[in-house]
């Protein structure tokens, strides 16, 4: 079983500043001290160590940060061009086309890196201001100074690492944000310019029934906007925590972060629809453009571009006629079954249970019915059988709907292959019903493409890269998601396991606090904490926070395996007893944690291969799980990573 069963399942952005990892030798740090300060002064967010001397747990601190980072900055000298570590770096920098070279005293650069231009120091002397600005250029220019065609561009990262340092005492790391807005960090002073929150549209029919018609068009319009590169738009979660709010612009730009709010109202009588809007600049209040759209509900969705078309000219995007398609891409052809699509979305977002998702399934169905083509409703359908198949499906109807959901996910990109959502979709269902990782891994790379303006979007593929070990994509993407969605405790609880996952500890228990603030009975954010302070060895406070977590099976392994590093033994085996309970196949990956944790390798082994046998989703969790770090090296744990497509 995993945590994330029991929920639901680019471009570099222009105005964000990019995370930088300095790699250096030893030698340099006094030289190098003042131009870390000027990068830091003008807003950037710089990763660098002091001697490189503590071992292994240095070098997945350190290669965690090299792949979370958007440059790379190299400084080349006469030290440096003899350390194996920083020509590693400097290659994975060239080799991810993130290289800025900086030359400290002249000495050639390694073969490899000689044809790259490099921004030079004098020898000796603190850098200038133009040499810094020099150096700054050479950051901003996208492949001024990286003149490489090998590997992708990096996601865009808002905020690196929190500016996290290593103690002169010893290898323990610390973010230097506070929590109270660290995830919005590396943004500047202000809000980017293209930035807007789209908030719910009000209800004025009257009744309180029709509020699924303007939450799901509010919603729509999002998505839509999304869509568009130049645009940062705030997800669903936070803009809709505003709803019925008598907060103004300047509040409500400060708390999200944004620049622009788009704000209005929907009545629907019979078959008319009358949508009014109005575009405001957040700081000011003042209105940027505004119109009332009266059309028949059979062209709602042209009207949801026409206003989507308004919006990006108010800001001076220039739109192409792709973007202008994608506005509609994976629409419904009728009102009937947009109408459906929309009831659908709002009992699955409501999530209360296996009948509001049978209810969505209902719905979503009843749309397919009226438009046997609309893509957006197969992937709706997809997600809602996937959610019903982990959380409340018996092992022998598992495999069936498992292929229903897997059946409906196809369908809907081969209706609409450039449809962010359903790529998402399928991607999470190949991991979900096939664990096939390798497959899911490249619709997701496809999903990618047009979705990396979405945050739901972005925390889903950011997770599941987190959890097969890939950090390099996965930890930027979930940290976007927070700063597209920065009210949503499943974005920052998505965070906090991608860090853990990283053995990121301190920050990870940062993320699960502030997800903690914004939703205090977040399931599995306490358990997380717990497992943190546990592996840093606080474990009063680890304790504390597993008594606090609601979720029996999250807390009952997190107490069997604290309870025996005690010393209470008895203790320990009546809470594996307890997780266990009556039905041993619910909780197999977690029996496998605790048999790790206690030293049991055999049982632990034995746990994860039933697991696996038995498709218990916790299974996807092991590639990246501290938890079972004691069992990497055994063949048989080898063996099973190699079957599951993850060695």
């Amino acid at each position: 079983m995993s945590d994330d069963a029991q929920g639901q399942g680019g471009q570099p952005d222009p105005a964000a500043k990019p995370g930088i990892f300095l790699s250096y030798s030893s030698k340099d740090r006094a030289r190098l001290a003042p131009v870390v300060e000027a990068l830091h002064a003008r807003g950037y967010e710089v990763w660098w160590d002091r001697e490189i001397t503590a071992g292994a747990a240095y070098a997945r601190e350190i290669e965690a940060a090299l792949r979370a980072a958007q440059v790379v900055v190299v400084a080349w000298s006469a030290a440096s061009v003899e350390s194996d570590w920083v020509r590693d770096e400097a290659a994975f920098g060239r080799d991810h086309a993130r290289l800025v070279p900086l030359s400290l005293d002249g000495t050639e650069p390694p073969l490899g890196f000689r044809q790259y231009q490099q921004v030079k120091f004098a020898r000796g002397a603190k850098p200038s201001a133009a040499q810094i600005d020099a150096l700054v250029a050479a950051i901003e220019a996208p492949g001024a100074a990286r003149r490489v065609s090998v590997g992708a561009a990096p996601s865009p990262i808002p905020s690196f690492l929190n500016r996290r340092r290593l103690l002169v005492g010893g290898a323990v790391l610390v973010p230097v944000v506070a929590a109270g807005g660290w995830w919005l960090a590396g943004r500047g002073a202000g809000p980017p310019a293209h930035s807007i929150a789209v908030l719910p549209l009000a209800n004025l029919s009257g009744q309180a029934s029709e509020d699924y018609f303007s939450d799901g068009l509010s919603e729509e319009l999002i998505n839509a906007l999304a869509r568009l590169k130049p645009l940062e738009v705030v997800a669903r979660t936070s803009a809709f925590r505003f709803k019925g709010s008598k907060a103004g612009a300047r509040e409500i730009g400060a708390k999200l972060g944004v620049a622009y709010i788009l704000d209005g109202s929907v009545r629907r009588d019979g078959a008319m629809v009358r949508i009014s809007t109005t575009l405001a600049e957040a700081r000011s209040g003042f209105e940027r453009w505004s119109q009332t759209f009266d059309r028949e509900l059979k062209d709602i969705l042209a009207v949801q571009s026409e206003i989507a078309q308004a919006v990006a000219e108010a800001l001076k995007v220039h739109l192409l006629g792709a973007d202008i398609a994608a506005f509609s891409l994976g629409g419904a052809a009728n009102a009937e079954a947009y109408d459906a699509y929309l009831r659908g979305r709002k009992l699955f977002d409501k999530g209360g249970g296996e009948a509001d998702y049978r209810a969505a399934l209902a719905q979503f169905d009843t749309a397919l019915a009226a438009d046997p083509a609309f893509a957006a409703a197969y992937a709706a359908r997809a997600r809602a059988l996937m959610s019903i198949a982990n959380q409340y499906t018996p092992p022998a109807r598992l495999r069936a709907t498992f292929d229903a959901s897997l059946e409906a996910a196809r369908r809907a990109v081969a209706l609409a292959p450039d449809l962010a959502e359903g790529q998402a979709t399928l991607a999470g269902v190949l991991t979900n019903a096939n664990f096939d990782f390798a497959g899911a891994k490249a619709v997701w790379a496809r999903a990618m493409v047009s979705g990396s303006g979405n945050a739901d979007i972005l925390y889903r593929f950011g997770q599941f890269s987190c959890e097969i070990g890939d950090f390099g994509p996965g930890l930027p993407a979930v940290r976007r998601a927070t700063v597209l969605d920065p009210l949503n405790p499943r974005a920052f609880r998505a965070l906090g396991y991608a860090l853990f996952g990283a053995r990121i500890y301190p920050e990870a228990i940062t993320a699960m606090r502030r997800a903690l603030e914004l939703s205090p009975t977040s399931e599995g954010a306490h358990a997380a904490i717990g497992d943190s302070l546990m592996l840093t060895g606080d474990l009063a406070g680890a304790g504390r926070e597993y008594a606090l977590e609601p979720l029996d099976w999250l807390r009952l392994t997190g107490q069997a395996i604290l309870l025996r590093r005690t010393g209470d033994m008895a203790g320990s085996e009546a809470a594996l007893k307890a997780l266990i309970g009556d039905d041993a196949g619910v909780t197999l990956y977690q029996q496998a944690q605790v048999y790790a944790q206690w030293g049991q390798a055999d049982r632990a082994l034995s746990a994860l291969e039933t697991a696996y046998k038995a498709r218990d989703s916790g299974i996807v969790l092991m590639k990246a799980d501290p938890m079972v770090d004691s069992l990497r090296k055994d063949a048989r744990f080898v063996r099973l990573l190699t079957e599951l497509g993850l060695a």
